[in-house]
């Protein structure tokens, strides 16, 4: 995905914790055959204690999907747009909410989670620098002493009814990789890894999961286009 000429490189996911049900091991058949009967998914695998869904026949390309005993989500890898997860999410939550064969239990945690790469031509060392002086004071550097070399920033936030725990740092050259569920050619480059971690863990109900999952995006996509454009690599 481009933005004002800046890759961006994404993976979503959308996962729902609840309370675990033994009445879904006796009916993952049907909730493999009642999710490829929606023709959301035409593959799925039937493990010990949940049904994956994907959208080629050995591993995901661009889409997955899971429903378990204790939980149940779905995955996008680098979409072309920015409203494709959020679509695919709300129609497999729709569709399973609905399945005839057992009743999702109540949810423990809502999380929606977005990974992101951003390329530069710069080295590592000046996207490095940049950061450093973008997120920290000079009196912090005097504190801290010495030249930076790496670092990861890790911060906490409440918004409204959401938190939200944002990790960002600098990336090598390949390293992307490391962080991504799937392969893209812009790992080689070297850039910033961003991870947004959207969550609630109290009173989410069913109803709620749709527009959690639209707040929870919106937040997410306004925390990546401010800091691409503040930061300014």
């Amino acid at each position: 995905m481009k933005n004002q000429e800046k890759v961006i490189v994404s993976e979503h996911v959308l996962e729902l914790r609840h309370h675990a049900t033994g009445r879904f091991l006796d009916v993952r058949g049907y909730v493999a055959d009642h999710i490829k009967g929606a023709e959301l998914f035409p593959h799925w695998q039937i493990d010990s204690n949940v049904v994956n869904f994907r959208d080629a026949p050995q591993k995901p390309e661009k889409v997955g999907a899971f429903a378990g005993f204790k939980s149940a989500g779905l995955f996008v890898y680098d979409p072309d747009t920015r409203n494709f997860f959020e679509d695919k999410a709300g129609k497999f939550w729709k569709t399973l909410s609905k399945n005839q064969f057992y009743t999702v239990p109540g949810i423990t945690r809502f999380g929606c989670r977005t990974k992101v790469f951003l390329n530069s031509e710069k080295k590592f060392e000046e996207i490095n620098s940049i950061l450093y002086s973008k997120f920290f004071t000079d009196d912090f550097k005097n504190l801290i002493g010495e030249k930076e070399k790496d670092l990861q920033v890790v911060i906490e936030l409440v918004v409204g009814e959401l938190e939200l725990r944002v990790t960002c740092g600098p990336i090598h050259k390949d390293e992307a990789s490391r962080y991504f569920s799937f392969q893209s050619d812009h790992f080689s480059d070297t850039g910033i890894f961003l991870d947004i971690d959207v969550y609630k863990t109290k009173n989410v109900s069913h109803a709620d999961v749709l527009s959690l999952t639209k707040k929870a995006m919106k937040l997410s996509w306004d925390k990546i286009d401010s800091f691409v454009s503040r930061v300014g690599l």
